[in-house]
């Protein structure tokens, strides 16, 4: 189907994509890496960090996309994928869920690392039985729009000394800051802590010299504990890092330290907006410590998390993004 005008010269920021599967490669018991291919896929925005799409999957009875008004070219040009698909009966709403887009290359292949497990939702069945050929719809970043369209929450300025804290759902975002920032070059230093299900779920990361990496396999204990503690021990062992010495005259105070009610709210606090601005470490004022904190996973332990830096440790709330990238029981678009 036509999915493009000729006429066409603007472009929305984020729009969808029709893409096929073209790889699919287990990294470990627990993660998928699943490679998608497509003429188009070729002008999604290769932006980097943790940037966020949509996954949409087909409809169980009509796995074919040839009628769906997702790709009706007013909706692809416009980009009203969200209010064409709200506008459907609930019973042809496709399932939506939000992934990492973990690469994107020019010649059209972009990959998604999927987590999988026995019981698994709709997207996680989809990626252990995806076969070549099979058809998805990504809603992605075209590179062709004049503006920004978000899904970047990885913001640390001009800090040389990065924490990324994470569960098994983060790891492809903590992964792909790691590698934007070597590909950047900054020369600043990344600890990540990363959780996962079992010690077969450490999966190769970004080559960066300056990288200090944990892998916390939780091998049946409680989820979150090995994280938390791990976090714990990192903000015992920098006290210094989380002393505010860059505050000039006149800066407002920190915020003051308050919990969200992850049952009833969504936690997600972030400290800017738009495409990452990286500053150099040698740009930093004589004194400054530069650190911030990317902290993602299941909400009640990012709220843990957040509990042990902001209010255990007194982290200054601006200096840091937590995002409940998903919460247990509940979910999630």
């Amino acid at each position: 189907m036509t999915t493009t005008s000729a006429k066409h010269t603007a472009y929305p920021p984020f729009r969808p994509f029709l893409a096929h599967v073209a790889d699919v490669t287990p990294l470990s018991a627990h993660f998928t890496r699943i490679t998608f291919e497509g003429p188009d896929l070729r002008h999604v925005r290769r932006t980097g960090y943790d940037q966020r799409i949509k996954l949409v999957l087909p409809l169980a009875d009509d796995p074919h996309w040839e009628r769906s008004p997702l790709l009706a070219a007013d909706c692809v040009e416009r980009g009203t994928w969200w209010d064409v698909w709200r506008a459907l009966p609930a019973d042809r709403r496709n399932v939506i869920r939000t992934y990492t887009l973990r690469t994107a290359a020019a010649d059209g292949r972009v990959c998604i690392e999927f987590v999988t497990h026995e019981g698994a939702g709709p997207a996680g069945a989809f990626a252990m039985t995806a076969r070549p050929g099979d058809a998805v719809v990504l809603i992605a970043p075209d590179d062709r729009a004049e503006t920004y369209g978000g899904g970047i929450d990885f913001h640390p300025g001009v800090a040389g000394n990065v924490l990324l804290a994470g569960d098994e759902t983060a790891a492809p975002a903590i992964l792909g800051i790691i590698g934007s920032l070597a590909e950047t070059q900054w020369d600043g230093s990344i600890t990540a802590l990363l959780e996962v299900p079992e010690s077969g779920d450490v999966i190769a990361a970004p080559e960066y010299e300056r990288l200090d990496i944990e892998w916390l396999p939780r091998n049946g204990s409680a989820r979150g504990t090995r994280l938390v503690r791990a976090v714990e021990a990192y903000a015992d062992a920098h006290p210094r890092s989380f002393v505010t010495r860059w505050r000039r005259t006149g800066d407002s105070p920190a915020p003051v330290y308050s919990e969200t009610d992850v049952d009833r709210e969504l936690l997600w606090e972030t400290t800017g907006d738009g495409l990452p601005r990286i500053g150099n470490t040698s740009r930093l004022a004589t004194g400054s410590n530069g650190f911030y904190a990317w902290v993602a996973g299941e909400a009640a332990v990012v709220r843990d998390v957040r509990r042990v830096l902001l209010r255990d440790h007194g982290l200054d709330r601006r200096r840091a993004a937590f995002m409940g990238y998903w919460r247990a029981g509940k979910i999630e678009i």
